[in-house]
């Protein structure tokens, strides 16, 4: 059986308007002025898709078309007229776009986020787009946790994906100093900036169970010697590496009773303390005692 073609009507721009609530909102100027330019020489070869709405025809599909018109200096547009309500003429802009890869990550989270506000389950707008799970979905969501300039840069390329993401976990309050750490170089790979803004969030976390209950003296005491250590060898090794001591102790195996099983012990122990500090130990034995 024969599909039964639609039919195309020419209308004025004057009453066709872009859907307000568009999820793209980022048009290249350069690539719109190129489609104008090829508009003028052969027309609009694909009608965009218009519905009824207060006597006008709002764009389902086809907005860029119309903005390259509107350019190229034309009066009408080829236009498909169907009548369809909010929650489909959402559903066309959303999948249209992400067919055709024309929304950027901020603009898909807040596409998302509409239509879940809307009553949609996170499972259900992956059915309509054709995910196999939700993940994707969940993941662009969670950048609209980021600052608005960090979602700028993250638009123009300055944040990658996985760095936005990870700056995404944190509170806004806390996003600053990773983004500067990243700006630095310091956090160069995606494994350090993971586990440095997992160390943050578990920080937060500690700090906030540790303040349910207050330390006794001997807590506070051993947290003051704890610190009061650390400090000592830091000062220690900076000490080490300003005098070149390192280069000396290329002979510290036959002339040192320092052997590399003692310093073996001490990386084994730090590694533990750190692993009690960052990893959430320290979390679930506060969580033990307070219940």
């Amino acid at each position: 059986m024969m599909k039964k073609q639609k039919t195309i009507t020419e209308l004025s721009l004057a009453v066709v308007f872009p859907n307000p609530d568009q999820p793209r909102k980022h048009f290249d100027e350069a690539a719109l002025q190129e489609l104008a330019m090829s508009i003028t020489d052969k027309g609009v070869q694909q009608p965009i898709k218009v519905t009824p709405r207060s006597g006008k025809f709002m764009i389902v599909m086809g907005e860029r078309r119309y903005r390259a018109s509107i350019l190229a200096g034309k009066k009408t547009i080829p236009s498909i007229i169907e009548k369809l309500t909010d929650d489909e003429v959402d559903d066309l802009a959303l999948i249209e776009n992400i067919q055709r890869e024309d929304l950027n990550i901020i603009e898909e989270g807040k596409a998302y986020q509409r239509r879940i506000e809307k009553g949609l389950t996170v499972e259900e707008l992956a059915k309509k787009l054709g995910y196999k799970k939700t993940g994707p979905i969940y993941d662009r969501i969670s950048l609209l946790n980021l600052k608005s300039e960090y979602q700028d840069f993250t638009i123009s390329g300055e944040l990658t994906p996985l760095q936005a993401y990870e700056i995404s976990r944190l509170p806004k309050g806390k996003q600053d100093m990773v983004f500067q750490k990243v700006k630095k170089g310091e956090l160069n790979t995606y494994n350090k900036l993971y586990a440095f803004v997992t160390g943050m969030i578990n920080l937060e976390n500690q700090s906030e169970i540790f303040a349910l209950s207050p330390l006794t003296e001997n807590e506070r005491e051993s947290i003051s010697t704890f610190g009061s250590l650390v400090g000592s060898i830091e000062r220690f090794i900076s000490k080490l590496h300003q005098q070149d001591t390192l280069r000396h102790l290329e002979k510290a195996a036959f002339h040192s009773n320092v052997n590399a099983e003692k310093l073996d012990f001490i990386i084994h122990s730090l590694q533990k303390i750190r692993r009690t500090i960052l990893t959430g130990e320290g979390v679930k034995k506060a969580l033990k005692e307070a219940a």
